[in-house]
């Protein structure tokens, strides 16, 4: 009977394109995917170690995993295993550590593990220690190039229980930033791009098999190009996708306030096929917190990337990140920055108060912050994000929603899983009652909006819509 795995990811967007391109690999390989703990031979935890915090829920979701089916392995991967996978082997349950650095052969790795003794945790590949790795730039250390295995080529299979209707595709890995708070250029490394033409292949790919909307990910996608060129060329990658293939739906993941030039713009304001969303990871708006943090960008440059958009005859979804309660942050600073908030145009907030990441340069800057006010301000912020998001729906009250891609089954406000969800291309979310018509994933529709839900534990406002007719590719 064939072995079966059940993948489970942690983080951010690169993460779960790992994941997806891990679990259809096992697959090509005789394994069966599950999304049923008890059924599964084998756990991957795919780990996130941007913050300690994201470390620790990482380690714990093993736990969690083990209580369900303490007879199944588990091997640890992601973000967490390249930076300490000594730390990680002494987990209990885990039986095995897969760095980033070898995910291109990451399915051999965990086969032949099957033959290995499950009570003797090992390190799968090359991996290094932590002490090894800290003294160490990423930049010296032995990385595969982006064509070369960094990034591999997406692969979709129906009965992969990952798949997305929005597929994610990784363009780029790594990062050469070094922000003051963050660990993850030494979880994944320098700065390394596909081409274009290698992008395209990879979206046509895509398309030829049904998906109808792409979102382009990586580890610090404003950084595309870079590394072979010395030029940044995310713009060229995403005019060829709007203009060489036959992509229904484009979008762009998190950008620097910078990084969205006045080109990216015209290509939005001027492609339909390109959603009218950005996600920008902004996490303060004061220079002087900006420069604590090593950010690329002033005050001066969040100010003018805010007209830019104010300007656009397209208006986006405006999604942000910020970080409240770092260190150096002071009442006046975080009172300027929610001053700042309240004047620009935007639409909701990811909120984090600072965590604390081991061996960042953050955790030796004077002015720690107390963490209930780190919390504290965080949800001030939370609760203007949920404000401005509701305002947002109210200000489309009654409309046809165009364009809804149906993303899958979801549980709905009645609390039963007889609802399906997707989304416009300005990201609003809707709601529609399961139906012969409405159908399951990978079908766009226009629906009518009734009236809007609020989740106010996710921050998440809803549409509760009907369907009025499908929107044939």
């Amino acid at each position: 009977m064939a072995k079966r795995f059940m993948v489970m990811t942690l983080g951010c967007k690169a993460n779960f394109a790992d994941g997806q391109s891990l679990e259809a690999d096992l697959i090509s390989k005789g394994l069966v995917s599950t999304r049923v703990p008890e059924e599964a031979d084998l756990f991957i935890v795919n780990s996130c170690t941007v913050t300690d915090e994201a470390d620790r829920q990482s380690k714990k979701a093993i736990r969690d995993l083990q209580k369900k089916n303490p007879d199944a392995r588990v091997v640890y991967t992601g973000c967490s295993a390249e930076v300490d996978p000594e730390s990680a082997l002494k987990v209990p349950g885990v039986s095995a550590v897969l760095g980033n650095q070898d995910k291109a052969g990451a399915g051999d790795l965990i086969l032949g593990h099957f033959s290995q003794d499950p009570q003797k945790p090992v390190i799968l590949g090359a991996v290094s220690a932590y002490e090894e790795l800290r003294s160490r730039h990423p930049v010296d250390r032995e990385w595969p190039l982006a064509e070369e295995g960094a990034i591999p080529a997406p692969e979709l299979p129906e009965e992969s229980s990952t798949f997305r209707t929005r597929a994610f595709l990784k363009i780029q890995e790594g990062c050469d930033s070094f922000c003051t708070y963050c660990i993850i250029p030494y979880g994944r490394g320098p700065a390394r791009s596909l081409s274009v033409e290698s992008v395209l292949e990879r979206v046509q790919e895509l398309v030829s098999r049904g998906i109808r909307e792409v979102v382009l990910t990586g580890t610090n996608i404003g950084e595309f190009g870079v590394d072979r060129s010395g030029s940044f060329e995310l713009e060229e990658v995403l005019e060829a996708i709007l203009t060489r293939t036959k992509l229904e739906r484009l979008r762009v993941g998190s950008l620097d306030p910078t990084e969205i030039t006045d080109g990216i713009i015209s290509l939005m304001e001027s492609h339909e096929s390109f959603c009218p969303h950005f996600h920008v990871s902004l996490q303060h708006t004061e220079s002087r917190i900006l420069k604590l943090m090593k950010r690329k960008y002033s005050r001066a440059e969040v100010d003018a990337f805010f007209s830019r958009v104010a300007r656009m005859s397209r208006r986006p979804f405006l999604g942000m990140d910020l970080i409240t309660g770092f260190p150096g942050e002071s009442e006046a600073d975080f009172a300027a920055l929610g001053e700042s908030l309240a004047a620009f145009e935007w639409n909701r907030l990811h909120v984090f108060p600072y965590s604390e990441r081991e061996g960042t340069p953050a955790t030796r800057l004077p002015g720690s912050v107390d963490r209930s006010i780190r919390k504290d301000r965080a949800r001030i912020l939370q609760a203007m994000s949920l404000e401005r998001l509701t305002r947002f729906y109210a200000g489309h009250r009654s409309q046809l929603l165009s364009g809804v891609l149906i993303e899958g089954k979801v549980r709905g406000p009645d609390g039963k899983r007889e609802w399906v969800s997707g989304y416009t291309p300005d990201y609003q979310r809707v709601l529609v009652p399961l139906s012969a018509e409405a159908g399951y994933r990978n079908t766009i529709v226009n629906a009518t909006a009734n009236h809007w839900v609020v989740d106010r534990s996710a921050g998440e406002v809803s549409w509760i819509g009907s369907v009025n007719e499908r929107v044939e590719p």
